[in-house]
């Protein structure tokens, strides 16, 4: 007795005898070869079509999303023509394949899988490495996987040293647990949806997943995420709940098994076409927050000459994220370096911008500084034009320029291509309150904060929503979230400056003076003409703002 790839016991079958194969062989080690299984050998005439089938055959019984082959062999195309040639590819395969194992290749709408009885994987022979020689120009994210699939390997040929990857996350299929077998589409069309969503991020790479690899608990999704070759392995169930439905998950480390976080998110009616996609921006947004802080925290921790390109990034984002000017200094000096070894890398480009953008804001920069940090951004988006981020820093840019137009353009552009990147619902909140439309201002910093509730940037959204308040006639609601954002950012001029507001116009002049004595003390550099700093489309909201400071001086 023997067994397949996926662990299944094969003898007699067909009236074979044991021990003969009825299976095509497949040589991944060394150079690729595919031996029918009547001994003759199957040639592939493309070797985009050999990493297709090595991709597929890596993984038994596991199928594959269409746009995730699509990303690791015409990731620099544009999505539809990388779409036609996986399409073109695929049909030449299967006219190959069908002569010698008719059936072995599979799809069926967006998933591609092999069929794990009809193939077996030949075992390596000492030395040989892993797809050794399939190279393919222009697939960097090809180069990537290979490199990931090696490095999981328990024994390596000697002298071989695995590159390190950027961190990937492999999104499992929803498990229907809501005891419903009907509702098995609705659980499988959940997980894909979210891995095209969190794919939309940019900054990790996914490996998506089909319906037809079955995993239970946490130990078959963590065995899952390793044999995909990923960093982090999520996997999402849908139950039922008391009032109603929910989606719940686990995302986990796969080096050493740490459980990052287990979100559940109530959903009450799954059947409702627009009650879905709000749950699962969060559920993103969820993730991201929680990917970022381990990338970061894991980062932190390595030795300085060990940093790559990917190493650098999140280094740099470890030190931006502390907000103060020597730090964001720092985080500079890691973007820069990583943008010298991959000048043409998207990701280092558009942290190169947002730290820029935050050490303007942080001196309340000219207008040819702002000018600089928007052309930045727009190099950004011409290296990337899918990715949000690069958009929505060119929307804050025009924005600080008070081309409010353009501006809006930027942020809604920055959201329809990530609709869970919080930061730009919240700027497009902020352009709301300089444009003088306060409640709308709030319905989208509330849909930040919904998104993204324990966010370093919380405080950002808890001010902005206070000025948002405070232009409503709201005083008491408007000083409640000014004194949230102190608590969480001490030294926030911006809020101080609500607060005074807020209590100045309840008549609490002893509060205002207290308060403007804090606002002194957190920020001895603070200066009336701060005020002016602030981009409202109508100069009459800075002179409405500075009306208590000038009461207070006064007195």
């Amino acid at each position: 007795m023997g067994a397949d790839p996926a662990g299944n016991e094969t003898g007699q079958q067909g009236g074979e005898q044991v021990g003969m194969s009825t299976r095509v062989s497949i040589a991944l080690y060394g150079p690729f070869r595919m031996i029918a299984a009547d001994g003759r050998r199957i040639d592939i005439a493309s070797r985009k079509g050999m990493a297709l089938i090595a991709m597929l055959a890596l993984l038994p019984r596991q199928e594959h999303n269409r746009d995730w082959l699509r990303r690791q062999l015409w990731g620099r195309s544009e999505e539809e023509q990388g779409q036609a040639s996986l399409r073109k590819e695929l049909s030449r395969l299967r006219k190959e394949l069908d002569v010698a194992a008719p059936g072995l290749l599979r799809a069926e709408g967006r998933r591609v899988w092999l069929d794990p009885q009809q193939y077996e994987l030949l075992p390596p022979e000492p030395g040989q490495l892993l797809l050794e020689g399939l190279d393919i120009a222009g697939a960097p994210d090809f180069a990537q996987w290979v490199a990931q699939q090696r490095a999981a390997l328990p024994h390596q040929p000697a002298g071989f040293a695995a590159p390190r990857s950027p961190s990937s996350l492999a999104v499992l299929p929803f498990v229907n647990e809501s005891g419903d077998a009907g509702s098995d589409y609705l659980a499988a069309g959940i997980g894909d949806e979210l891995a095209d969503r969190i794919a939309r991020l940019r900054w990790i790479k996914v490996i998506g997943s089909g319906s037809s690899f079955g995993v239970g608990g946490g130990e078959d999704v963590l065995v899952a995420g390793r044999r995909l070759g990923a960093a982090y392995v999520f996997g999402g169930r849908l139950r039922r709940s008391l009032s109603g439905w929910q989606l719940s998950g686990r995302l986990m480390a796969c080096g050493d098994g740490e459980i990052i976080c287990s979100p559940a998110l109530e959903l009450r009616n799954p059947q409702e076409s627009n009650a879905i996609a709000p749950i699962i921006d969060q559920m993103v947004a969820l993730l991201a927050e929680r990917l970022d802080a381990s990338e970061q925290e894991r980062v932190a921790a390595l030795p300085p000459d060990r940093l790559d390109v990917n190493d650098l990034i999140w280094r740099g984002r470890w030190h931006q994220n502390r907000l103060s000017q020597p730090e964001l200094d720092k985080a500079a000096g890691q973007f820069a370096e990583a943008l010298r070894l991959a000048p043409e890398s998207p990701n280092a480009a558009i942290e190169w911008a947002q730290n820029l953008g935050y050490r303007l804001w942080s001196r309340r920069a000219e207008p040819h500084e702002v000018q600089a940090f928007g052309e930045a951004a727009r190099r950004a988006v011409d290296l990337d034009r899918r990715d949000g981020r690069g958009h929505m820093l060119v929307g804050i840019a025009e924005m600080w320029l008070r081309r409010m137009g353009p501006a809006e353009t930027w942020l809604r552009e920055a959201i329809d291509l990530c609709p869970s990147l919080a930061m730009a619902h919240e700027q497009l909140g902020t352009l709301q309150t300089l444009n003088g439309r306060p409640v709308a201002a709030c319905e989208w910093q509330m849909a930040a904060l919904r998104l993204s509730p324990h966010d370093f940037r919380r405080f950002y959204r808890e001010a902005e929503l206070a000025l948002a308040l405070l232009l409503q006639g709201e005083w008491e609601e408007a000083l409640s979230r000014a004194e949230t954002a102190i608590a969480l950012q001490p030294g926030y001029w911006h809020a101080h400056l609500t607060r005074i507001n807020a209590l100045w116009r309840l008549r609490d002049d002893a509060g205002a003076a207290a308060a403007m004595a804090d606002l002194t003390a957190a920020r001895p550099s603070f200066r009336r003409g701060h005020v002016d700093w602030i981009p409202f489309r109508n100069a009459k909201f800075n002179a409405w703002l500075k009306e208590p400071l000038d009461a207070l001086q006064s007195d």
